[in-house]
């Protein structure tokens, strides 16, 4: 059983083209996400991405990358596609890392690591918290999700999930870990027309009945830059 870090990294994002090349303190977005990766234990860490100025980006910190120019309709798809190229052992422990996930935290990555390593279950793990601020919660970009008794979700949204609700809300965070096992399924299961409506790749897990177990987390500093002000926020906290 191997540890593979893998950054899925699309530069021609359709909400904010070319943010992973945006510069923030001397440094790429994506390098940024690349460096703060490489201070996990893993036996491989790889980018993979459809861009050759990523790809010569990376290449340059010393990290592996993956090019492939076929376009997939998700950051898993793409992660499937490799795991399929490489060759990955079915017991291998996959972790999605969004590359536009500035300073992502390296304790919850570690979690979902141990969670998949001690399940034996066919799961999705991820990460979610808990939170009042209502310029998080009602920004599109911040995926809100409900989840059941045993913490595995039973929606993921864009919109206001539950409505109306007087309580804090959970906030999915941009990263997913699965075995190659789960991944060789991906592109196979059914996309409904939930995952198409609120583009989330997670939702073709819970439509086709694959528990996606949410770790939950009590405080980050981690910021999805989705959009031009998510960038200055990451620059004025500098």
């Amino acid at each position: 059983m191997k540890t593979r870090i893998i950054i899925p990294a699309r530069l021609k994002s359709s909400r904010f083209p070319n943010k992973l090349i945006k510069i923030i303190n001397g440094k790429t977005l994506i390098e940024h996400v690349c460096l703060r990766a490489k201070k996990l234990k893993y036996d491989s860490l790889i980018v993979a991405t459809d861009s050759l100025k990523i790809k010569d980006i990376i290449e340059k910190i010393g990290v592996n990358v993956w090019y492939c120019q076929k376009k997939y309709s998700s950051g898993t798809e793409r992660i499937a596609g490799l795991s399929s190229d490489l060759k990955f052992k079915k017991n291998d422990i996959v972790v999605n890392i969004q590359g536009d996930e500035y300073n992502f935290p390296l304790s919850a990555v570690n979690k979902i690591i141990n969670n998949l390593r001690l399940s034996k279950k066919r799961i999705v793990s991820t990460i979610i918290y808990k939170t009042h601020d209502k310029k998080i919660t009602n920004n599109k970009d911040s995926v809100k999700v409900v989840i059941d008794k045993n913490n595995n979700a039973l929606y993921f949204s864009r919109s206001l999930i539950p409505y109306n609700s007087d309580h804090a809300y959970f906030i999915h965070l941009g990263i997913y870990g699965y075995k190659a096992s789960l991944l060789e399924e991906y592109p196979s299961l059914v996309k409904s027309e939930f995952e198409k409506s609120e583009s989330l790749e997670q939702l073709r897990f819970v439509y086709n009945n694959v528990p996606v177990h949410c770790i939950k987390i009590k405080s980050h500093n981690s910021i999805s830059i989705n959009s031009i002000n998510d960038l200055k926020l990451v620059k004025a906290g500098i």
